[in-house]
């Protein structure tokens, strides 16, 4: 097993994973606005002896879709790290990871099809489609933003069911009932771990789909007239 760091604030949730020696320690909290102190707060109950000292081979962080602020304050550690250590980064969908999650915790089973959905404010949701290949999740077509009555129709095969998961869910009556109709069971109160990035990063690896430190970056799925309407409503961090 690679040795991985792996850092997620991109909702409500905050938490940090470190994979070494065949062992997972983790620091997760559900509680937002507060990411940028938490972070550092469980980067230091993880590394008491500092990032160099850990001998991490690979960095990882949900690069987004997810809060503006939040996505930020991630991306912006790992890529300290990523200079200070010299180390690949492993940027992994924020709904790949809910995904995983679900599967982790056995919300669903790896036969099942997953709509991850995140309240991305201003009436729109983030949304991605994932089924699981071997255990890991793999998407069935790119992550995207929309209002939820623009979700396709005919997103799923006809007859297909899926698992909903996400804040997202608080639009379900908005999504197309056609839609609506083929989701099997819905679980809003799942957030994303950093736990969860782990073995995505580990595709990621084995994939060759790294990046160094001057490529870390968000992922919004979003244009700045979005953003800017967005801000005006205040922090989502």
């Amino acid at each position: 097993m690679t040795s991985i760091l792996a850092l997620d604030t991109s909702t409500d949730a905050c938490s940090a994973a470190l994979q070494r020696d065949e062992q997972v320690s983790s620091r997760y909290q559900l509680l937002p606005r507060k990411h940028n102190h938490l972070l550092f707060t469980m980067l230091a109950e993880l590394l008491p002896d500092g990032a160099e000292a850990a001998g991490l081979e690979l960095l990882a962080y949900s690069q987004g879709p997810g809060s503006f602020t939040g996505l930020r304050i991630a991306a912006s550690a790992v890529q300290g790290l990523a200079y200070t250590l010299h180390l690949p980064v492993a940027g992994i969908s924020t709904l790949a990871c809910l995904a995983q999650g679900a599967l982790r915790r056995g919300v669903v089973s790896a036969e099942e099809r997953v709509l991850t959905l995140l309240d991305a404010r201003i009436n729109e949701v983030y949304w991605g489609l994932y089924a699981f290949e071997n255990g890991l999740a793999v998407a069935c077509q790119p992550d995207q933003v929309s209002a939820p009555a623009d979700l396709p129709r005919d997103l799923l095969a006809s007859g297909a069911g899926v698992v909903a998961l996400g804040s997202g869910l608080a639009y379900l009556e908005a999504l197309p009932a056609a839609l609506q109709g083929s989701i099997l069971r819905s679980e809003s109160d799942q957030w994303p771990d950093s736990r969860d990035l782990l073995p995505l990063a580990e595709l990621a690896l084995a994939r060759g789909e790294l990046v160094d430190a001057d490529a870390v970056q968000p992922v919004y799925l979003r244009n700045e007239i979005h953003w800017k309407k967005l801000s005006e409503q205040g922090p989502q961090q």
